[in-house]
């Protein structure tokens, strides 16, 4: 990726820290400026930052290293050279944007990690033994000049071993991480390559599937990282718009199921496609890309759902069914539509209660009673609902809830919300996503990544 001049003369292998000094006690007046500074930062014994200090001693720390580098100008320190900058990828030349003695805290802290390892996105990347070899040089470096500050003595040698020791570890350090930065962002430009070739090249979706199963498992967000979806919800989704196109008016809602799902695979299509020209600007850390983590959540939700929803014959029965018996309730009450179009309480405890009701009226299909709580056919308030719903129908509840008629009536209601809240309780969990599910379809508004340039 890069490449770098050795100095003449490598520091020799640390033989461990020099001790340090405990309570850093007052040195003579040789560095006043520098002994405030240091006392600022939070330390261990053997010169590191206290680990999980936070930002706020990071800065700190830069505060020192920049006096620092004012210092070895004074004592004309030379700086040598760091054209291998010129080499960095874009995120890592934000912060070196040139080739000044720029000493950064979070290299320097890198040091102290050992230089064997490094954490990203969930899984630990071992560093080569050059690496760790020069974490160790650094640690010694800095030991030698937090000594002389601690102790007054003369900085020149000190800071001169600092200068040569520091942009080799930078740069060794820094390597490292642009390489693994490169296999981080390989798998994704896999994935948006193949993305282009759909159209052209059919078996080329189950490569695309297999690299953002491995992306989204590697993505924390809105999502649950799942590396298991399939394309068979996809096929699902395409052949039940095809075979329903146009959609007619009782089938609709489902479609808009199974639209969903199609559009959020066409918008992530769509942005791996505009990742390409784009991808060094990707932050490594794949969880810190915001469009990124969007996209992948809303089709690894839509995905499920199309699982859930729409793969297994039972279920699709059932959400067809009960879409076509809410969508009858609608066009009989207007107070339903003005409920629901305005996000209104009482539209949310209606939607339930009419669902339930659907369990009295053909036992051949699968109800939400069924698949939530079959135990709740049982009850008496299951028999009562029963009986009123014969005498009432579904007109005669969504009726009583906008306030019209009888005791009867409103002795219906009630026992519609006990069953409804049975079925409800027994899987709450599981009965929001239905829910949502439902009214989503009524509506057509589903969950979308929003379209922005953010990465």
């Amino acid at each position: 990726v890069m490449a770098a001049t050795a100095p003449q003369a490598q520091p020799e292998a640390p033989q461990g820290h020099p001790e340090a000094p405990q309570g850093h006690p007052e040195a003579p007046q040789g560095h006043p400026k520098l002994l405030r500074l240091l006392k600022a930062c939070p330390w261990t014994p053997d010169e590191r930052l206290k680990p999980g200090s936070g930002r706020g001693a990071k800065n700190k720390l830069g505060a020192l290293l920049r006096a620092l580098e004012q210092e070895s100008d004074r004592l004309g320190v030379p700086v040598n050279d760091r054209a291998f900058r010129a080499d960095y990828t874009p995120n890592y030349f934000v912060v070196f944007p040139d080739y000044d003695r720029r000493y950064s805290p979070d290299v320097l802290v890198a040091a102290y990690r050992g230089g064997t390892q490094i954490e990203i996105n969930g899984t630990v990347h071992l560093f080569p033994r050059t690496v760790t070899d020069w974490a160790g040089h650094m640690c010694t470096a800095w030991g030698l000049v937090f000594n002389a500050i601690t102790t007054g003595a003369p900085l020149t040698a000190p800071l001169q071993r600092l200068e040569d020791t520091f942009p080799m570890w930078e740069v060794v350090y820094i390597k490292a991480l642009i390489r693994l930065e490169m296999e981080v962002k390989a798998r994704l430009m896999v994935a948006a390559q193949g993305f282009t070739r759909l159209e052209r090249d059919p078996e080329a979706y189950v490569l695309v599937m297999r690299e953002v199963n491995h992306v989204n498992s590697l993505v924390t967000g809105m999502g649950t990282g799942r590396s298991d979806m399939t394309l068979d919800v996809l096929w699902k989704a395409t052949e039940m718009v095809q075979q329903s196109s146009p959609p007619t008016e009782d089938d609709a809602p489902l479609i808009s199921l199974a639209l969903s799902i199609l559009g959020a695979w066409e918008d992530l299509r769509q942005y791996f496609i505009a990742l390409i020209p784009r991808i060094n600007a990707l932050d490594v850390g794949l969880s810190y890309n915001v469009g990124l983590v969007q996209h992948l959540g809303v089709w690894e939700l839509a995905w499920t759902r199309g699982k859930r929803y729409l793969m297994e014959g039972r279920v699709r029965g059932m959400l067809a069914e009960d879409l076509r018996v809410l969508v009858q309730a609608l066009e009989q009450s207007r107070p339903l539509q003005e409920w629901l179009s305005n996000s209104e309480a009482a539209g949310l405890l209606a939607v339930p209660r009419i669902l339930v009701t659907r369990a009295c009226q053909d036992s051949r299909i699968w109800s939400v009673v069924d698949e939530f709580a079959p135990e709740a056919r049982e009850t008496t308030q299951f028999r009562d609902m029963e009986v009123f719903l014969s005498a009432h129908g579904v007109h005669g509840l969504v009726q009583a809830m906008a306030g019209g008629g009888g005791l009867d009536v409103e002795d219906g209601v009630s026992v519609t919300e006990h069953v409804s809240m049975q079925v409800q309780r027994a899987r709450p969990e599981g009965w929001n996503d239905y829910l949502q599910v439902v009214l989503a379809c009524v509506s057509g508004t589903w969950v979308r990544a929003p379209r922005t340039d953010q990465l």
